[in-house]
């Protein structure tokens, strides 16, 4: 049976990348994994292993080429694209909510309500990063295999899971989407239905 377009996306956001990153906002910043989000990586095989024949596609950023490499244990294939990196948040890099909102408190709203006009100072603007979620989206699915796996970050699967929804790019904030979760959408041609969220079933005993 020849299978046109993807009919499965798998969305894997990254392992935790530790203490001193909590809470903060991490986006263009290439940190590693933790010891932890190694272990949360080592756990993702288990879900993998009984997916069968999938295309494999990751951020091109460390901590989320770490998880992959971990996950797939062996020398299965799989490709960067750079369009499934984190938003460049700029300026308020490594920094809280809370230190944002004292810092830069007239930029907080346009942000929070993703204003397609806001920029991060010094960093990517919020078209644009919606323009890059919509092209990897595309080829995502029109990809010719049924299950597309994807090792990415988490403000990219909130984007995603908006995008093949049909909804607006500001309920994102209705996704929860942890640390090396997994997240299910259903496609139909270039729409979808979300058939799991942020599942986390297979990190139980961490």
């Amino acid at each position: 049976m020849v299978i046109e377009m993807a009919n499965k996306l798998v969305l894997i956001r990254h392992g935790t990348t530790g203490e001193g990153f909590h809470g903060r906002f991490v986006g263009s910043t290439d940190v590693p994994l933790s010891r932890e989000g190694c272990s949360q990586a080592a756990r993702l095989s288990y879900i993998i292993q009984d997916m069968g024949q999938c295309t494999y596609i990751s951020s091109p950023m460390k901590r989320a080429v770490e998880t992959v490499r971990i996950a797939l244990r062996t020398s299965i294939h799989f490709d960067l694209d750079p369009d499934l990196r984190e938003i460049d948040f700029g300026a308020f890099e490594g920094l809280s909510f809370e230190e944002i909102n004292s810092r830069y408190p007239k930029q907080v709203n346009g942000w929070t309500g993703l204003d397609r006009d806001f920029v991060f100072p010094k960093g990517e603007s919020i078209t644009d990063f919606l323009v890059r979620i919509r092209r990897v989206g595309n080829r995502m699915a029109s990809f010719e295999t049924e299950t597309v796996v994807v090792f990415t970050h988490g403000g990219v699967i909130r984007a995603l899971i908006c995008y093949f929804l049909g909804l607006k790019p500001s309920r994102y904030v209705l996704f929860d989407v942890d640390h090396a979760s997994v997240t299910t959408i259903r496609l139909f041609g270039k729409k979808g239905i979300l058939a799991g969220l942020n599942n986390t079933s297979h990190l139980r005993d961490i």
